[in-house]
């Protein structure tokens, strides 16, 4: 009976161990999330915001999903750095 107590304490602390980095990894890309969002003009996100909603009533149904979610790929991946960088040189 104690052997497996101190078996499920040990688990437990491992598990807890596995969430504080978890949680301080998340902390850290919330970090990097707020410092994107900072670069982002109201204007950039008015366009978006308009282009988003132009391609919604354009594109027929099945092509919609797929292209918005490329879209959004796109610009998490390549513009939102882009724009945080050039916000990191001023």
């Amino acid at each position: 009976m104690i052997v497996r107590l101190r078996k499920l304490q040990s688990d437990v602390t491992a598990s807890a161990q596995r969430l504080d980095a978890a949680l301080v990894e998340v902390n850290g890309e919330a970090r990097d999330v707020r410092r994107m969002a900072r670069a982002l003009s109201p204007k950039l996100l008015l366009g978006v915001g308009l282009a988003g909603g132009f391609l919604l009533m354009v594109l027929p149904k099945h092509l919609r999903g797929s292209t918005l979610l490329g879209l959004g790929n796109f610009a998490l991946t390549r513009l939102l750095p882009m724009l945080a960088a050039r916000d990191d040189d001023k």
